[in-house]
């Protein structure tokens, strides 16, 4: 059933963020507690990455550590690994933060993106961010992303109806075969633009575009000249629902509502983040389909200690759902289809996919050192997604509720201060989940 029926023209106007610089000039900064900045929970720990390496130079400027107008902090990482299906893989990742306004009353814009390219031609590039403007009148989200790319996938649901054994992944890439996968290539485009206006006290409102095509598929399992013809979760999903399994598209417009009280968007040490999301997938703006989903994000941070905040408590939840239409496969919701792809540790992205997913995690976050230099944390979560019955040729799923089937995860990790001031964390992470998975998670940032 429709919550809403509306097709709009938009006229939008995507700010180009420029993110160029020198290398941080981190100085040595107490721990400590600035009264002047009423937005910003502004405990700042003694040490970070980059005063360890200028360990000589860090007593000269002793208050440079303090947040600056317009001032970049970034750090660059290089990734590599390997993988069967792609090869050899490597690349960089990019984070960046900056205080676009006076930050005593705006909060950081951060912006993350990375390049990886493999020995059998493919390649992933992404920018996401979220961006805030001077005394946060307004709140920006941007997702792009652009992959050359195999990708495996699973079935529908999130039981055991598709036997397979799971395996190593870092980040987005499966770092061994996994028997029982699905694996189709394709180039991806995505392209995610919300922009939200102050209309009261850390509340927000707005509109946006979404667009995420799929084109060039290729069913690499798929064989309908084979004497006993195979076919795959993806090509019967998309005979019987009518869609062209070589290439589709989604793209519409967006109605959303965030309450935002985070203290920081890069490293939240107290607050919380609520999103609803309607948006409305149109043929009248060149989608495969005509379908409505909801979205719906919670992000809670309780500190634990008024000393050393980052003793601290997260809770993350997300519901995704599909209201009504026909959707193309790979644009169902799935696990770590979030903005940055990492709700879930533990199980590879699109491990779960269906028309609606929930998932759910906790995470305690605690210093190690006393300097604040090192950190880690506990987490664990949980995962669920539905199906709906599917019989075509010799694929027979039968209908799978919300709930009906929950796959657990969980793991432990530690943190690097990089840079006090951004609170930038060298990320690292290990998760478990079911049936052999595992996942190793390195990245600039905290994962939500």
């Amino acid at each position: 059933m429709r919550i809403i029926k509306f097709k709009t023209r938009l006229t939008f106007l995507l700010g180009s963020v420029m993110l160029l610089g020198c290398f941080l000039d981190n100085n040595y900064v107490s721990a400590q507690v600035n009264r002047t900045q009423p937005n910003v929970l502004n405990y700042m720990d003694s040490t970070d990455l980059i005063q360890v390496i200028r360990r000589n130079k860090a007593a000269k400027d002793a208050a440079s550590g303090m947040p600056q107008k317009g001032k970049l902090m970034y750090f660059l990482v290089p990734t590599i690994g390997s993988n069967p299906l792609l090869g050899f893989f490597y690349g960089v990742g990019f984070t960046g933060a900056m205080y676009l306004g006076d930050p005593k009353t705006t909060n950081v814009s951060n912006i993350t993106s990375s390049v990886s390219l493999t020995t059998k031609n493919q390649v992933i590039a992404n920018i996401r961010g979220t961006i805030m403007t001077n005394e946060n009148k307004w709140e920006m989200l941007v997702d792009i992303k652009y992959a050359k790319f195999t990708e495996n996938t699973y079935g529908l649901g999130s039981d055991n109806n598709q036997p397979v054994q799971d395996a190593w992944n870092i980040g987005e890439f499966v770092t061994s075969g996994i028997e029982g996968s699905q694996p189709l290539e394709f180039n991806q485009l995505r392209f995610h633009y919300t922009a939200l206006r102050s209309i009261g006290k850390k509340i927000y409102a707005g509109i946006g575009y979404h667009l995420d095509a799929h084109i060039n598929i290729k069913d690499l399992l798929l064989d309908l000249e084979a004497p006993e013809p195979v076919i795959t979760s993806h090509y019967g999903y998309s005979w019987v629902y009518g869609i062209d399994p070589t290439g589709y598209k989604t793209s519409g417009t967006s109605v959303n509502f965030v309450l935002d009280s985070r203290d920081h968007t890069v490293n939240t040490y107290s607050g919380k983040f609520l999103q609803v999301s309607y948006r409305v997938n149109s043929r009248f703006l060149a989608s495969s389909t005509n379908f409505d989903q909801l979205y719906l994000e919670t992000r809670l941070f309780k500190t634990l200690s008024p000393n050393r905040p980052r003793h601290i408590l997260g809770f993350w939840g997300i519901g995704h759902f599909i209201l009504s239409g026909e959707v193309p496969y790979m644009h169902l919701p799935f696990n770590a289809s979030d903005m940055r792809n990492r709700m879930g540790r533990g199980y590879v992205a699109g491990r779960f996919r269906g028309p609606n997913w929930v998932s759910a995690e906790g995470e305690y976050r605690f210093p190690v050192t006393r300097n604040g230099l090192i950190g880690g944390v506990l987490f664990g979560s949980i995962t669920s997604t539905s199906r709906n019955a599917l019989q075509v040729f010799d694929i027979d799923a039968p209908k799978l509720n919300l709930f009906e089937a929950t796959k657990p995860a969980g793991g432990f990790g530690a943190r690097v201060m990089l840079n006090k001031t951004g609170r930038l964390n060298l990320a690292v992470d290990m998760a478990f989940g079911q049936n052999g998975s595992r996942g190793f998670y390195f990245a600039i940032g905290e994962t939500f």
